[in-house]
């Protein structure tokens, strides 16, 4: 019986994305998550954007224009359902970029663009104290990901003016190129259980295992912009305006057995207003 309870709580499992655009009757824009298989598609909240998953399911981070920071974005979490909200970044004028889970949900890597100094400063913030510390630097923008290596990776120009993955360690030392990755590669989101990942590439999208081995291009989505691994590393959810005419971006997910594709969040416009749905990420087992 217990061994019965644990593996249909195992089966759980559930996508966030962010819903902007023009207001349409039945569209409301906020954050929600819904199932993979498009049930029970909830609001969470009525305002944000880019949520993200923690690695132990417990937070779901975003950013949102604060008014005490000039209306640029500032970093904050809050539980699945939507409650126990809490603000984590509070500078001033200074906008944030979402946020990026350690693997032991523990912080979140960001970055700031410091506009007088034209520079993007990469920063971790503590989620139980809200304190946060500088690591580094750049003239490049910065869009930090956490890998379960527990390195912060990021991607920076070289002076051939192609851009590459660098990595760095959480305490701002041994910044280096990660080898894994081929030049162009940009965005990588791995399964949950570090087993395998999914990147964006100037072939189009990529899986790989955690290795970097067994690469692959993965022909069906067109265009995508955003994606996210499921659980079990057998699918990627995606976001893209380009799989049907007349409709802003939608969701889909593709099998990675034999590409087959589905929608799972429907934008069709309506005259000249256009809903988008976007910045997807895929909770771990919950």
């Amino acid at each position: 019986m217990l061994s019965r309870l644990f593996k249909n709580r195992a089966q759980t499992t559930r996508i966030a994305y962010e819903r902007t655009g023009e207001g349409i009757p039945g569209l409301p824009r906020g954050l929600f998550t819904i199932n993979p298989d498009g049930s029970d598609c909830r609001q969470i909240r009525d305002s944000g954007e880019s949520p993200k998953w923690s690695p132990d399911g417990q937070w779901i981070s975003f950013v949102e224009k604060t008014e005490d920071n000039g209306w640029l974005h500032s970093v904050f979490v809050m539980r699945p359902d939507g409650k126990s909200e809490r603000r984590l970044t509070f500078h001033h004028d200074v906008t944030a970029t979402p946020g990026a889970w350690s693997p032991d949900s523990k912080s979140l890597g960001y970055s700031l663009w410091l506009w007088q100094e034209k520079k993007y400063e990469l920063c971790v913030v503590d989620i139980a104290t809200a304190q946060w510390k500088h690591l580094l630097k750049s003239e490049c923008e910065i869009y930090p990901v956490w890998s379960p290596s527990n390195k912060i990776i990021f991607r920076q120009y070289g002076e051939s003016g192609g851009s590459r993955l660098f990595e760095v360690d959480p305490d701002g030392k041994s910044l280096q190129p990660c080898s894994m990755f081929h030049p162009g590669d940009d965005e990588p989101v791995w399964a949950f259980d570090g087993r395998q990942l999914v990147c964006g590439s100037d072939d189009g999208m990529v899986v790989m295992k955690a290795d970097g081995s067994d690469r692959r291009v993965v022909r069906s989505p067109r265009n995508a912009i955003q994606w996210a691994m499921s659980p079990d590393g057998q699918s990627v959810v995606y976001s893209s305006s380009r799989e049907s005419l007349n409709s802003g971006l939608e969701v889909f997910i593709v099998d990675l057995k034999d590409e087959t594709k589905r929608r799972l969040v429907f934008n069709p416009m309506k005259g000249d207003k256009e809903v988008d749905s976007r910045c997807v990420s895929w909770s771990p087992w919950l």
